[in-house]
C-alpha cells in the first residue's frame, strides 16, 4: 500500500473514534476512605495552591501526568489507590493518543518516510492502549469503571480493523451492562458490523434496539435507514418499505423547527425544500424505495403501503412524492405502461388532491407521446368531471388551485364538446339525438367555465359561437325548450358588435321560429296522453308564441327572404296543421270553380290549361301547389308527381314557384326511386336517370345521377358506373358535386385495375382539393398507382411533387424522399440520389428542432441510410485523391473530403442504430488509418538529398502517427460495443484491424472474469 493510500485510510479511521476519558462512576468509592488522603484530596489540595503560570500543550500535559502516575505505581501504594492510578493512567494514555495520533498527518509537505514512521508509531500506541485495557479488565473484572474501559476497548479494536473482536467486546458489554449509557451507540455499531458481515437478521435486531433505546436521537435516523436496507437485503420488501416510510417521517419531523418547512402543505411539499443532509438522505431513500416497489407489484404495492400507514403523522404531506418518484423510476427503465399505472393509482387513491390533477396532466403527456388518443380523450373528460365546477374538489379548492386548473378545464371541456358535436353530426336516428344531447351537456359545461369572471383573460374567442353551438346541439337532441331559450338569448342580445356575431344573431332569430314549430309539433304528438283543456290552452299559447317570434323576426330582419316565407306561412294554417282533408276540399273547390278537373277525377292530370285571369291563375297555382305539397309530405310521390304537373301549368315560368315546383317534381320522381332502391335496384336506377330527362335543370337531377352511379357502384357494376360518372364530369366540370366524381371514378378504376386512369382521377382531386390531408394522400396514392401501372416516369414526377409540397407528416415525407433516392439509384443517377439523401438529412434536422418525438425508429433508419451512403460517397472521393508533391496541396484536398465523410458518419453514429453505427465507426477509423498510410506512401519531393529525404521521412511519420493513433482509438471504441452485446462483422473487423495495428494488445487469448455487483 502506498504512503498516501495508507494515510487516507488512517485518517478515515481516526475520524470515527472519540475515546472517552470520564471515569466519574468510580468516585463514590473514594468517599469511603475518610481516614487517609485520597488522590481526589491531593488533586483538590493542589488546586488551591498558587503555582507559577506555565504554558503546556495537551501532549506535554498528558506526558507529564503519565510520568507522575507511573512514578506513583513504583511506590507500591494501597491496592485501592493503585487500582485508581492504573485506571487514571489508562485515561491519560487515551487522551494522549487522541491528541497525538495523526495530528500532523494532514500536512502534505511531509515526506512519505516521515508519514510512515508516524503511522507506525500510532499503530504501536493504539496496540499499547488495547493491551492496557485488556490487562485492566483481566486484573479487575468487577470494577464499575470497566463499562467505560470495555467501551474504549471495543472502539480501539474497531479502529484496528478487528471487527470480530470489537463485536465480541460490544456484545459482552451489553450483556454485563444492559442499561449502559452507550446503549444506543453500541447497538448502532453492532448493527453496522453485522451489516458489513452480511448478517442482516442480526443487524435488524441491533437497529431495532437502537430505536427503543433512550437518548438515541443521534442514531435514530441512520438506524431507520439501515434497518430498511437490512430488510431489503433479506428481500423482506414490505418490511423495508415500512422502514423507509419511517425515515421520511423522521426527516419531516426533524424539520418542524424551520418555519418555512413547517408551513409546507401537500400542495407544495417536496423533499428538496428540506435541509441539504435531509435532501440527500431523502433522495437515496426514495431511490431504494422505488427499487423495492419495482420488484413487487409496483403501483399496487405502493397503494397498499400508503393505505396501511395512514396513521403516520406526515404521510399525507409527502405521499404524492412517492408516486412521482416511482413513476419516474419506471419511465427511466422504459416501463411507460407501468408508469402510467402509477400515476393512475395515485389519481384513484387521492382523486380530490391537487396532485391528482397535476399527475393527470403528466399521464396525459405520456398518452400523447405514445399516441393513445382514445385514452387521452377519456382522461381529459375525467379531468373535467373530477375537477369542474360541479365537483367536490372545485367547491373546496382555494383561489390558487382554481386558477391552476381553469386553463386545462377550459381547454379540455372545449375540446371535448367540439369533438362530441362533430361526432354527433355523423350519427343517424336515435343515436344522433343521444349524441347531440351529450354534446349539449358538454357545451354547457364549457360555457359555465367560460363565463367565470376569472376565465375572461384566458379566452381566445367570443363564446357567442359556442352558445350558438349549444343551442343547435339542444335542437338536434330534440331538447327544444332549452334550444329556444338559448336561441332567443343570442338573437336579441344587444351586446354583439361585429358583423360575424350579428350574422349569428340573425341565424338564431330565425332558429327561434323553426324551434317553436318543432315544439308545436311535439305538442300535437303528445295530445292523446294529456288533459284536453290543458292541451288546448298550451297549444294556443304556443301558437301565440310562434306568431310573436315570426313577427319579431320579420320586424328585426325585413329584408331577409325568410321573412317573406314566414309571412306566407301565416296564411296556410290548414296546410301547416296537416289537415289534409280540409286542404283537399279547398283545393278541389278552387279548381272546380275555375273549371279545372280535380286530381281525383278519372281524367288525366295532363290536361290543357284553362285560360284564367292573373288573379285566378295565382289562386289555382297556390292551392294546387299546396295540395301537391301535401301529397308529397305524405310520401305519396307518384300522386305528387301528377299534382306538380298540374300546378306547373298555372305557374309563371319566370317566378320562384315555377323553379320550386320543378324541383319538387324532380324530387317526387327521385323519391319514387328511393322507395324501391333496396328491393328493385335496377328499377331505382331507371327512375333516377328519368329525373334528368323530366327536369334536367333541377338540382335533384344532379343528385339522381350521382345516386344512380352510387347504386351501380354498390352493385359493383363498375363500368356502368363509369359510363354515368364520366359524362356527368364532362357536363358539369364546375358543379359542386363534380368534386366527388374523381373519388368515385377512382374507386371504379381501382376495381377495374385500371391504375393509370385511377391515378389521373386522383390528380384531379389534388388539383381541386383545398390543402389538407385528403389532397396530400391523393397525391401519394396517385404516385403509387403509377407505379402499379408501370409508368415510372409519372410516378417519379408525382412523388417529386409530393416531396416538395408536403414536408408533413414527417414519416411519410421521409419515405417519399427515400423512394426518390431509390428511383435514381435504379437509374444510376448517383448525384440525384445523393441530393435526396441530403434532403432526408436536412428535414431530419429540422424535425429534430421542431418536435423530436415525431422521429420514430423508421425515420431514424432512413436518416442513417442517407448519412451512411453520403459518408461512403465522400469516403470514395477521399480515397481517390492521391498525395503528390507538394504534399500540403493534395493533403488539403484529401482532408477536406475526409471532413465531409466524417460529418456524415458522425450523423450515423448520432442516430445510434446498432445496424449502422459499427460500420460507420469502422469506416471512420479506416479513413484515419488510410490517411496515415497514404501519407507514408505519398510522393516524395525529387529535389532532396539523402539526409534531407531521411528527415522528410521522419516528418511524414510524425504527421501520420496521430492519424494512426486516432484510427486505433476509434477501432477500440467500436470493439467496446461488444460489452453491450452488440456484435457484427464490423466490430469483428475492428478487432482484426486492431490485431494488425496493435498486435501486442489484441492478439492475446481471451480471459474471462467474474463481476460482482453490489447494490450497497
Amino acid at each position: 500500500m502506498s504512503v498516501s493510500a495508507y494515510l487516507s485510510g488512517a485518517l478515515i479511521l481516526i475520524s470515527g473514534i472519540a475515546l472517552s476519558g470520564c471515569f466519574s462512576s468510580g468516585q463514590a468509592d473514594y468517599a469511603q476512605q475518610a481516614k487517609r488522603t485520597s488522590l481526589g484530596d491531593l488533586a483538590n489540595k493542589r488546586s488551591s495552591e498558587t503555582v507559577a503560570s506555565v504554558e503546556m500543550s495537551q501532549t506535554q500535559r498528558s506526558a507529564k501526568l503519565a510520568n507522575i502516575y507511573q512514578q506513583l505505581l513504583t511506590l507500591e501504594p494501597d491496592p485501592e489507590i493503585r487500582t485508581h492510578v492504573e485506571y487514571r493512567l489508562a485515561q491519560i494514555n487515551t487522551e494522549s493518543f487522541e491528541a497525538q495520533s495523526y495530528a500532523d498527518l494532514d500536512d502534505e509537505s511531509q515526506p512519505d518516510s516521515q508519514v510512515l514512521a508516524q503511522l507506525t508509531q500510532n499503530d504501536a500506541a493504539l496496540q499499547k492502549l488495547v493491551n492496557e485495557y485488556q490487562q485492566l479488565l483481566q486484573r479487575y473484572p468487577q470494577r464499575p469503571e470497566n463499562e467505560h474501559i470495555q467501551y474504549q476497548l471495543a472502539k480501539a479494536l474497531d479502529l484496528q480493523g478487528k471487527l470480530d473482536a470489537s463485536l465480541a467486546e460490544v456484545e459482552s458489554l451489553l450483556r454485563h451492562y444492559p442499561q449502559t449509557m452507550y446503549l444506543a451507540e453500541l447497538n448502532f455499531r453492532r448493527g453496522e458490523i453485522y451489516y458489513n458481515l452480511q448478517n442482516y437478521s442480526a443487524a435488524i435486531t441491533a437497529y431495532q434496539q437502537v430505536l427503543t433505546a433512550n437518548d438515541n436521537q443521534k442514531y435514530q435516523l441512520n438506524s431507520l435507514y439501515m434497518l430498511g436496507w437490512s430488510e431489503f437485503k433479506l428481500n423482506r420488501l414490505a418490511n423495508a418499505d415500512k422502514a423507509f416510510l419511517q425515515v421520511f417521517e423522521a426527516l419531516v419531523a426533524g424539520q418542524q423547527s424551520n418555519r418555512d418547512i413547517a408551513n409546507l402543505t401537500s400542495d407544495n411539499f417536496a423533499f428538496e425544500k428540506l435541509g441539504s443532509r435531509a435532501q440527500n438522505l431523502a433522495i437515496d431513500t426514495q431511490r431504494v424505495l422505488s427499487i423495492s416497489l419495482s420488484q413487487q407489484l409496483q403501483s399496487q404495492s405502493l397503494v397498499s403501503l400508503v393505505k396501511a400507514n395512514q396513521s403516520l403523522p406526515n404521510i399525507n404531506l409527502y405521499q404524492h412524492v412517492l408516486f412521482a418518484n416511482l413513476a419516474q423510476f419506471l419511465l427511466d427503465k422504459k416501463l411507460d405502461y407501468d408508469a402510467e399505472l402509477t400515476y393512475q393509482a395515485y389519481i384513484d387513491l387521492a382523486s380530490d388532491n391537487i396532485w391528482a390533477a397535476r399527475y393527470s396532466l403528466d399521464l396525459l403527456d405520456l398518452y400523447q407521446r405514445q399516441g393513445k388518443f382514445a385514452a387521452m380523450h377519456q382522461l381529459k373528460n375525467d379531468y373535467v368531471n373530477q375537477y369542474g365546477l360541479s365537483s367536490t374538489f372545485w367547491v373546496n379548492a382555494n383561489t390558487a388551485q382554481q386558477a391552476e386548473l381553469l386553463p386545462q378545464l377550459l381547454s379540455f371541456s372545449n375540446e371535448h364538446s367540439r369533438r362530441l358535436y362533430a361526432d354527433a353530426q355523423t350519427q343517424q336516428g336515435a343515436q344522433r339525438i343521444s349524441a347531440f344531447a351529450q354534446a349539449a351537456s358538454a357545451l354547457n359545461t364549457y360555457l359555465q367555465l367560460a363565463k367565470l369572471p376569472q376565465a375572461s383573460k384566458l379566452l381566445t374567442k367570443d363564446i357567442l359561437n359556442d352558445e350558438y353551438l349549444f343551442a343547435d346541439a339542444n335542437f338536434e337532441a330534440k331538447q327544444y325548450q332549452q334550444a329556444l331559450a338559448s336561441y332567443y338569448a343570442i338573437a336579441y342580445d344587444a351586446t354583439a358588435t361585429s358583423a360575424a356575431l350579428r350574422k349569428i344573431q340573425q341565424q338564431s332569430a330565425y332558429a327561434t321560429t323553426v324551434t317553436v314549430r318543432e315544439i308545436l309539433s311535439q305538442h300535437g304528438q303528445s295530445q292523446q296522453n294529456q288533459n284536453e283543456q290543458r292541451n288546448t290552452d298550451d297549444y294556443n299559447t304556443l301558437i301565440s308564441q310562434r306568431n310573436q317570434l315570426d313577427k319579431e323576426f320579420i320586424n328585426q330582419y325585413p329584408s331577409d327572404n325568410r321573412a317573406l316565407q314566414l309571412a306566407s306561412n301565416a296564411a296556410q294554417y290548414s296546410f301547416d296543421a296537416q289537415h289534409y282533408t280540409d286542404l283537399k276540399y279547398f283545393t278541389d273547390f278552387v279548381l272546380q270553380t275555375h273549371g279545372i278537373n280535380t286530381l281525383n277525377d278519372a281524367a288525366s292530370s295532363v290536361q290543357t290549361a284553362t285560360p284564367l285571369s292573373d288573379a285566378a291563375r295565382k289562386q289555382v297555382q297556390f292551392v294546387s301547389q299546396l295540395y301537391a305539397n301535401s301529397l308529397y309530405q305524405q310520401e305519396q310521390y307518384a300522386q305528387a308527381e301528377e299534382g306538380y304537373i298540374l300546378a306547373l301549368q298555372y305557374t309563371d315560368k319566370s317566378t320562384d314557384s315555377w323553379s320550386e315546383m320543378r324541383n319538387l317534381l324532380a324530387s317526387s320522381i327521385y323519391f319514387q326511386a328511393q322507395a324501391v332502391k333496396q328491393t328493385q335496384p335496377e328499377l331505382a336506377v331507371s327512375q333516377l336517370l328519368r329525373v334528368a330527362q323530366a327536369v334536367p335543370e333541377s338540382k335533384y337531377a344532379v343528385n339522381a345521377e350521382l345516386d344512380a352511379a352510387n347504386l351501380l357502384l354498390e352493385q359493383q357494376r363498375w363500368q356502368e358506373a363509369v359510363d354515368v360518372l364520366k359524362p356527368f364530369q364532362q357536363r358539369y366540370p364546375n358543379h359542386e358535386f363534380s368534386a366527388i366524381i374523381p373519388a368515385k371514378l377512382t374507386q371504379s378504376y381501382e376495381a377495374l385495375a385500371q391504375w393509370d386512369l385511377a391515378a389521373e382521377q386522383l390528380l384531379i382531386i389534388v388539383a381541386n382539393e383545398k390543402p389538407g390531408a385528403l389532397k396530400r394522400e391523393a397525391q401519394y396514392t396517385a404516385a403509387e398507382y403509377y407505379l402499379k401501372a408501370g409508368d415510372n416516369n409519372s410516378a417519379l414526377s408525382t412523388f417529386r411533387t409530393y416531396a416538395k409540397t408536403y414536408p408533413q407528416p414527417f414519416d411519410v415525407a421521409q419515405e417519399v424522399r427515400f423512394k426518390m433516392s431509390e428511383f435514381y439509384r435504379q437509374s444510376g443517377e448517383a448525384n440525384k440520389q445523393y441530393y435526396w439523401f441530403r434532403q432526408i438529412l436536412s428535414f431530419d434536422r429540422k424535425q429534430l428542432q421542431q418536435d423530436a418525438n415525431a422521429i420514430q425508429a423508421r425515420q431514424i433508419e432512413l436518416a442513417s441510410i442517407a448519412a451512411f451512403a453520403l459518408g461512403e460517397a465522400e469516403q470514395r472521393s477521399f480515397a481517390a485523391i492521391k498525395l503528390n508533391a507538394p504534399l500540403q496541396k493534395s493533403l488539403k484536398r484529401k482532408q477536406d473530403a475526409m471532413k465531409k465523410a466524417i460529418g456524415y458518419y458522425q450523423q450515423v453514429i448520432d442516430f445510434q442504430l446498432a445496424k449502422y453505427v459499427p460500420h460507420a465507426t469502422y469506416n471512420l477509423a479506416e479513413m484515419y488509418r488510410q490517411l496515415a498510410s497514404d501519407m507514408m506512401s505519398s510522393q516524395r519531393p525529387g529535389d532532396l538529398d539523402e539526409l534531407a529525404l531521411e528527415e522528410y521521412e521522419i516528418l511524414l511519420e510524425e504527421l501520420a502517427y496521430p492519424f494512426e493513433e486516432k484510427a486505433i482509438e476509434i477501432h477500440i471504441s467500436n470493439t467496446q460495443r461488444a460489452w453491450d452485446d452488440i456484435v457484427d462483422q464490423w466490430i469483428e473487423q475492428s478487432f482484426k484491424r486492431l490485431a494488425q495495428m496493435s498486435p501486442a494488445l489484441y492478439q492475446k487469448q481471451e480471459l474471462t472474469h467474474e463481476v460482482i455487483d453490489a447494490i450497497h
